[in-house]
């Protein structure tokens, strides 16, 4: 008898006889989407259950029921807790998942991501003898153990030293400028941030970026003393003195010296440089502002060519890139006036021994309990053995994770479904474009050819730049750091007007550090203006985002199909509107058509402020405004693909409706959050997304479709004014 052969997608053929499990895995991650039995495994998981005596489907009503009679939400008046209270009320955290604030499907995904990445790395060390293995060996190893107290003392005596030396000279500001920007893990709380980013004139180069810092307390309003909420702030700012005491006295003993007040007090002079207004013109493009070698000098003093040769480079580069002239104007003199005195001196060495704290065993609580518990409402650390290493490991490992585990974790099937609904939804997208009325025919014309040349990249970045292999030690975690971030400046320098190559980049001011570029193993996904492209990572296409195993067509249309809506409507927001189809900053809009949507916007601040407000909140929902329009045009998009999808298969008009009941309720479900209170004021500050209720609520309450489903009248609270542009490009 013939061996019976299968053919896969890729045209290759294997033995039936001859698969291994492993096989099999893989093959069916290349297959068309079949049924699968589960019902033998079923019964094992729920055999007490299942054979229990009584009347199956009287249990199946009693369980109904529990869905239908929530205590005080319906869905006219909450649509979001009438479908997620009982979830909110019974689902209980586990403790290692406690150092995450804001509990949601995301955070949770990406948790159990960080530990398939560390069981990646702990196979490869245990079965390789490589120098690559070596070198990752040393580095898990120093991530395990932490930099020791001595040596955290040692390091912070060095740099100390090397400010006083710098303090001895007044022209000695851009070496020291310099020397805080030589080390990525400290320089966001520098003065002046140094970046290199894409050039958003040129977006096919790298360029040179100086910015304005981000400061220790995510609450600006305790820096500022204006009469308001005057115990909170005396509270606040006691509390964050109690912490600078802890730190300076862990580096240099109890008798430091240090007024550690003085830090406190720079921040608020950084504050009142951020707020100049000397400089009355408006730039063309708000935050770009290209500022010459020559100008930065005569014009703001600050000497762009003494910086940048103290940096590393050769030739300074002949200009930079800035978001805020006044600050450029007005931080460059307050450090010229101020910059070696006794307020400075702390603030200084506080950004330092700042990040060198959290890497040591001793210390981590003392940050944690400030940064982490009290300003950010963080329950617990990241667990040291479980977690932590693996923020050391993707800064100083991108490529090999990457590679890792795209091989490992990359299913084909779910990635050409990701694909191929993008490619669906685009086409949604461009017809909406087209039928929009308010736009006017030279701005439309913009943006159809945007979506045109709309770029979709998936699962893994281009380009990636090989790890070096460095004399990583095995017990000092902060050195090891301290020589990748300069192989990494060295690497930058080299890239400056050169065409763009992916640099992982992590958000160090974040608690725990946060992985925030182009890392395949990231779950999220987002759009670049300057590329007018979405990244979808692969970490991102799994379940619960990507679900193949028969959940029909809502499902997945509400998780993936969301996002994709979402991130490509990002490409005629606020911001990504300011971009051409080349991801130029370029300025396509008519007057008119602007006017018309900065109405809409204001439309849609209105109705998340009043969404707050109804809940006690006083929120500013102008800084969220970008992601605001992308929910409301996200949701849009996928309603009218899904009736796309009925009127393909030819649904029967109650089918119809039972589709978009479902797709409304997993909507509602993929939106599910948990979040402490003491973390929601962190997160109105520092998360440019709104809390997941209003990014529920706010979006359906201006579906006429929704609205008509759910019987929703004018006095319910899910409604919001029907305008003839209520879901944005209609």
């Amino acid at each position: 008898m013939a061996t019976k052969r299968i053919k896969t997608n890729n045209n290759k053929t294997v033995k039936k006889h001859n698969l291994t499990d492993e096989d099999k895995k893989e093959l069916c991650k290349k297959m068309p989407t079949a049924l699968e039995g589960f019902q033998e495994q079923f019964e094992k998981d729920h055999k007490a259950e299942l054979y229990q005596k009584g009347d199956v489907q009287k249990k199946i009503i009693r369980d109904l029921s529990k869905a239908v009679s929530p205590s005080k939400f319906t869905p006219q008046e909450d649509f979001y807790s009438y479908i997620n209270e009982r979830w909110e009320s019974e689902s209980k955290i586990d403790d290692s998942l406690k150092y995450i604030v804001q509990f949601d499907d995301f955070r949770l995904t990406q948790d159990k991501v960080y530990r398939q990445l560390l069981e990646i790395v702990k196979e490869y060390i245990s079965k390789n003898n490589t120098p690559l293995s070596k070198c990752i060996k040393n580095l898990y190893e120093s991530a395990l153990k932490e930099t020791s107290k001595v040596e955290i003392q040692v390091y912070s005596q060095v740099i100390l030293e090397q400010i006083d030396y710098l303090r001895q000279d007044k022209s000695n500001l851009w070496k020291l400028l310099a020397t805080a920007n030589k080390t990525e893990i400290i320089s966001w709380g520098s003065p002046f941030v140094w970046n290199l980013n894409p050039d958003s004139m040129e977006p096919t180069k790298f360029r040179c970026f100086m910015d304005p810092p981000q400061l220790t307390l995510v609450d600006f309003n305790i820096y500022i003393d204006d009469g308001t909420n005057v115990e909170y702030k005396k509270k606040y700012k006691a509390r964050y003195i109690k912490y600078l005491h802890e730190i300076f006295e862990f580096s240099f003993g109890k008798n430091h010296g240090f007024k550690v007040s003085n830090v406190f007090d720079a921040e608020v002079k950084i504050i009142n440089s951020m707020c100049c207004t000397i400089i009355k013109d408006k730039p063309k493009y708000n935050e770009y502002n290209k500022v010459t070698k020559k100008e930065a000098l005569s014009k703001y003093k600050f000497d762009w060519e003494a910086f940048t040769n103290e940096l590393g480079f050769k030739t300074a580069p002949e200009f930079f890139i800035t978001s805020n002239l006044n600050y450029l104007l007005c931080g460059t003199q307050m450090l010229l006036d101020e910059w070696d005195d006794e307020i400075w001196r702390t603030y200084w060495i506080y950004i330092f021994i700042r990040q060198q704290q959290r890497f040591c065993e001793e210390s981590r609580e003392i940050f944690f309990e400030f940064q982490g518990k009290f300003v950010r409402g963080q329950e617990q650390m990241v667990s040291k053995e479980e977690i932590n290493p693996i923020f050391s490991l993707g800064f100083c490992f991108n490529t090999f994770l990457t590679n890792q585990y795209v091989a490992k974790y990359k299913n084909e099937q779910s990635v050409n479904y990701v694909r191929t609904m993008a490619q669906d939804l685009k086409a949604v997208f461009t017809r909406i474009i087209k039928r929009n009325k308010w736009l006017q025919e030279k701005t439309k014309r913009k943006a159809l050819k945007k979506l045109e040349n709309f770029k979709l990249i998936i699962a893994e970045p281009e380009d990636l730049v090989e790890d070096p292999i460095l004399d990583y030690s095995n017990t000092d975690i902060w050195g090891n750091l301290l020589k990748k971030c300069e192989w990494r400046l060295k690497h930058a320098i080299s890239l400056e007007g050169k065409p763009l190559v992916d640099i992982p980049v992590m958000d160090w001011a974040q608690i725990p550090p946060k992985f925030v570029g182009t890392q395949a193993y990231v779950v999220n996904a987002c759009y670049t203006p300057t590329k007018n492209s979405i990244y979808i990572p692969l970490g991102y296409i799994q379940a619960p985002f990507v679900d193949l195993k028969e959940r029909g067509i809502e499902y997945n249309l509400a998780y993936i199909g969301y996002t994709l809506g979402h991130e490509m409507s990002h490409s005629l927001d606020d911001w990504g509107s300011k971009f051409d189809e080349n991801g130029k900053m370029h300025d396509w809009w008519t007057p008119q058509d602007k006017r018309k949507f900065k109405l809409i916007q204001n439309d849609v601040i209105k109705q998340y402020e009043e969404l707050y407000a109804r809940d006690g909140i006083t929120f500013d929902a102008s800084p969220s405004i970008g992601e605001d329009l992308a929910d409301i045009s996200g949701l849009n998009i996928c309603l009218e693909y899904l009736r796309d999808f009925q009127m393909k298969n030819k649904d029967e008009l109650s089918i119809k409706s039972l589709s978009f009941q479902a797709f409304f309720v997993y909507f509602a479900i993929e939106q599910k959050q948990k979040i402490s209170k003491k973390a929601i004021k962190a997160q109105l500050t520092t998360n440019p997304h709104p809390l997941d209720k209003y990014r529920t609520n706010a979006p359906l309450s201006r579906m006429p479709l929704f609205r008509a489903i759910y019987n929703i009248k004018k006095n319910n609270k899910m409604f919001w004014h029907p305008t003839d542009s209520s879901r944005v490009w209609e």
